[in-house]
């Protein structure tokens, strides 16, 4: 009996240790483990709250755009209206005749046609110059031989400008025709192996004026039948053509 008591004392101690350390592990309180409802919740409370539904039957609104998109854009300033040059402002055309003279006493004719111009200066003796050019919104600009420029402006009524040839300068005024018909004649031939150059002017109060160069030498021009446009210039009859605006030739 003595021999068993040590052995029956461990097992009870034994037992008793293995009753003790179950209930201790019973008592102690689980570990925490993560709760998938509770992270869903915090996800929910972090996002931002979603916007409401459109009722049925409407359409969603549209964006709004940000105040710069909805800025004007920059414009370009209005173009500048037409300057006295421009296209859109109608030319001055003055057509007729004018006739009067220089300061240096002889006569000029100038006629006018569509914006062609032609002119003639005489003195009855030995001075004589044709001259063609244009006459633009009023202004003339004619040239001729040797040089010879005519500057000026032509009104409805009166005409009045420059004449200048080489470093001689005549200041000419002309007063314009009552009657359309020509005020200028010339006559261009060759009779017996002589040049032929004949001028005229038709004066209003029905005189004339002109220089012919025979061969070269100016002499006075005899008168002139404007309705057959013929003289007798040394015994040989010529025959003179009315002088219209544009090229002339020999000019």
């Amino acid at each position: 009996m003595k021999r068993w008591t040590p052995m029956l004392t461990l097992l009870t101690g034994s037992g008793m240790a293995a009753v003790l350390f179950t209930m201790s592990a019973q008592a102690a309180p689980p570990a925490a483990q993560p709760d998938p409802g509770a992270a869903a919740t915090a996800s929910a409370s972090a996002a931002p709250p979603a916007a409401p539904a459109a009722p049925a039957g409407e359409a969603p609104a549209a964006d709004v755009p940000e105040p710069s998109a909805t800025r004007p854009a920059a414009t370009s300033p209005p173009a500048a209206p037409p300057g006295p040059g421009d296209a859109g402002t109608p030319e001055r055309r003055v057509d007729g005749n004018w006739t009067g003279r220089l300061d240096n006493g002889a006569t000029i004719a100038i006629s006018v046609e569509a914006g062609a111009a032609v002119a003639y200066v005489c003195d009855g003796t030995r001075l004589e110059i044709w001259l063609r050019g244009t006459a633009t919104d009023g202004d003339l600009a004619l040239t001729g031989k040797e040089g010879a420029r005519l500057t000026g402006t032509v009104e409805a009524g009166r005409a009045a400008g420059e004449l200048v040839v080489g470093e001689r300068r005549w200041r000419f005024t002309a007063t314009a025709t009552a009657e359309r018909a020509p005020v200028l004649y010339r006559a261009t031939a060759r009779v017996r192996d002589a040049g032929v150059d004949g001028g005229w002017i038709m004066r209003p109060d029905g005189t004339q004026i002109g220089v012919v160069t025979w061969n070269g030498e100016p002499v006075a021009a005899p008168p002139l039948d404007p309705a057959f446009g013929t003289t007798i210039v040394r015994g040989v009859r010529i025959t003179a053509e009315p002088v219209i605006p544009g090229p002339v030739a020999g000019g």
